[in-house]
């Protein structure tokens, strides 16, 4: 506890001397120079920027612009060529007019960005001052007309003055004293001051709990400023586009589209993605539909090779699951609709014989007795012949065909039909070298179905770190904010002529009024009432405004 006495000041030997001398009137004050019509302007400008209608202003534009940018489909984006075909000639002037085609790129959305930091910036430097003096200089010295303005107060009497005041302290102690000031035991946390009045015997004790509650503001906006900083950096050096995924294929580059009569943009990646594997969940596998409604999810399985780092990172990457990579995010934006196949299932089969040795091919090799090493090079879902090459006539899966690679030191290329396209070839002598081995016909029994290719969003973010940052501080601020409460409790002891004393308690809190009622309510139980004395009107607890 702090104990702080008020001493008034001696009088000295010159005051003595010069007491019957008279007053010599005050000298007049200098005349403050008039301000310039320019620092005028400055100072309303500022006061503009720095008002918290201008702010909430502000902020409500920029949710209402981030709403925007999040319904409407973006440049860049995955879909975007056919959303702006399906727009009207005015819809399309009007959205290119006001930028809300590629709004988190424009002018405008930036320059709100930067205002909004202003206004947080300058706000926090015309309050902060008044919530530091919470923290720093706490009203120490009351009266009566202090305890009649808090929304908090009773007023009682008593005889012994100093059992009152010990039970008291040890109630309010109980009641205000956080937990946490066992571990962090500063007068921010928790502080008790007590000041004696030599002029009239008054004592004043002020407990207070949680007083940095009242810098949990500024917090908040520190993390605004992160986030609007990161979500800057963003829009003015960040890209978004698509990259298509084809296993065995790799690229460096990402490739956004805008309107039909602007040129795709084409942007280069520090890695390179190389594709191993794409897999399609289906809900009906016996279809041969590869549409959204029949698919559950689908992965893009890759590995980045960064040069630079000398690293190679395996990333997996499917529905709601993307990844993320030096500021690079990929996730999956659509898919082909046209068909092809992860892995095909073929047997070798004896001529004239129904059956035969199964196996399970795949991209990566697999070993077959007789055969060597094989892997699935490529898959036509209707192929067709056109001067001894095969083509595919659609995308669905109508005569199918497995071109599998034999490697090794005889590499060659086998074709694997189902059984009932083998019947319709026998009499093509070009097919029959691909699809034998020996005495042994080479016949597909069935296919793991999957799109041709996967196409990925991709977003480059300089900021996300800063904006991920914000958020994280913004989370805590916000937790600070409305779950702790600066909770301040005065006790004022005055001497009365008849012997007895005046106890007058008022309490304030900033936020959680019932809890703090409660409080309040079992401190003022602990009141020891004197004797035979009526209490005044006001004197039962109150919590007015």
């Amino acid at each position: 506890m702090a104990l702080s006495v008020e001493t008034p000041s001696p009088a000295t030997d010159t005051d003595a001397l010069h007491a019957d001398r008279p007053t010599p009137p005050p000298s007049p004050k200098p005349a403050r120079p008039r301000k310039s019509q320019a620092e005028r302007m400055l100072d309303a400008t500022l006061r503009f920027l720095s008002s918290v209608k201008v702010g909430v202003f502000l902020l409500a534009v920029l949710i209402v612009a981030s709403v925007l940018g999040t319904v409407i489909i973006q440049k860049g984006t995955s879909g975007f060529t056919e959303y702006y075909a399906s727009l009207l000639p005015a819809e399309r002037e009007l959205y290119e007019f006001l930028g809300l085609l590629d709004i988190y790129h424009t002018r405008w959305f930036n320059l709100l960005l930067l205002t909004v930091s202003l206004n947080i910036v300058l706000a926090s430097i015309d309050y902060f001052p008044a919530a530091w003096r919470y923290v720093r200089k706490p009203v120490v010295k009351i009266n009566q007309a202090f305890v009649s303005r808090q929304p908090f107060r009773h007023v009682a009497y008593a005889t012994e003055a100093e059992t009152a005041l010990q039970t008291l302290k040890a109630r309010a102690a109980q009641e205000l004293r956080p937990f946490t000031h066992r571990w962090l035991p500063i007068s921010a946390v928790y502080r008790v001051v007590e000041t004696v009045n030599p002029r009239d015997g008054s004592i004043t004790i002020l407990t207070e709990s949680h007083a940095w509650n009242r810098l949990t503001a500024y917090a908040v906006h520190a993390a605004l400023l992160t986030i609007f900083g990161g979500a800057l950096v963003g829009g003015l050096f960040g890209h978004k586009g698509t990259v298509r995924m084809v296993p065995g294929q790799s690229a460096n580059t990402f490739v956004s589209f805008g309107a039909p009569d602007e040129p795709a943009q084409e942007f280069a990646m520090p890695f390179t993605l190389v594709c191993t594997d794409i897999e399609q969940n289906l809900l009906d596998p016996r279809k041969p539909d590869l549409s959204a409604p029949n698919t559950l999810d689908w992965h893009t399985r890759a590995i980045i090779r960064d040069e630079q780092r000398g690293v190679e990172v395996p990333a997996h990457i499917h529905l709601n699951h993307p990844f993320d990579y030096r500021g690079y995010r990929f996730f999956q934006a659509s898919f082909d609709n046209f068909g092809s196949a992860r892995t095909v299932n073929i047997e070798l089969r004896p001529a004239g014989s129904p059956t035969g040795t199964a196996y399970l091919i795949g991209r990566e090799p697999t070993d077959i007795p007789g055969l060597g090493r094989v892997r699935l090079a490529d898959f036509i879902p209707d192929v067709t012949f056109q001067g001894g090459r095969l083509g595919s006539a659609s995308g669905e899966y109508r005569r199918p065909v497995a071109i599998l690679d034999v490697l090794g030191d005889n590499p060659r290329q086998l074709y694997a039909f189902p059984v009932e396209a083998l019947e319709t070839i026998g009499n093509a002598p070009f097919l029959k070298a691909k699809t034998e081995v020996g005495d042994m016909r080479l016949v597909m029994t069935d296919f793991e179905k999957v799109s041709s290719g996967h196409i990925l969003q991709v977003q480059y973010d300089p900021g996300v770190a800063a904006v991920y940052l914000g958020s994280a501080m913004l989370i805590v601020a916000l937790w600070l904010v409305f779950f702790f409460a600066h909770q301040r409790l005065w006790l004022y002891m005055e001497p009365l002529p008849d012997g007895h004393v005046r106890i007058s308690l008022a309490g304030h809190t900033n936020r959680n009024r019932p809890a703090f009622e409660k409080r309040f309510q079992s401190i003022v139980a602990a009141l020891p009432a004197a004797p035979g004395r009526e209490f005044p009107p006001d004197s039962q607890p109150s919590a007015t405004d």
